[in-house]
């Protein structure tokens, strides 16, 4: 539980990454295949900060947890 899978799969084309929470509370990150070396360890590095800021568990609006994943201030 909470653990943190990373895979590496096709997803469309503008898609860099996603994360899903399970059924057993595990976070799964998919990083899109077609994306440089580079591209992909910022995506995880993005997905990653969605999980340390427990958006998974907020109320708070997708494009504030967005700028917050990127370091923004709201």
């Amino acid at each position: 539980m909470g653990d943190i899978l990373t895979r590496i799969i096709e997803l469309p084309a503008g898609v860099s990454a996603m994360t899903v929470v399970d059924e057993n509370g595990d976070y799964n990150i998919y990083i899109n295949a077609s994306l440089t070396r580079e591209a992909a360890d910022r995506a995880l590095q993005h997905e990653m900060e969605h999980i340390r800021q427990g958006h998974f568990d907020t109320d708070k609006p997708v494009a504030e947890c967005e700028k917050e994943a990127e370091g923004k201030k709201s």
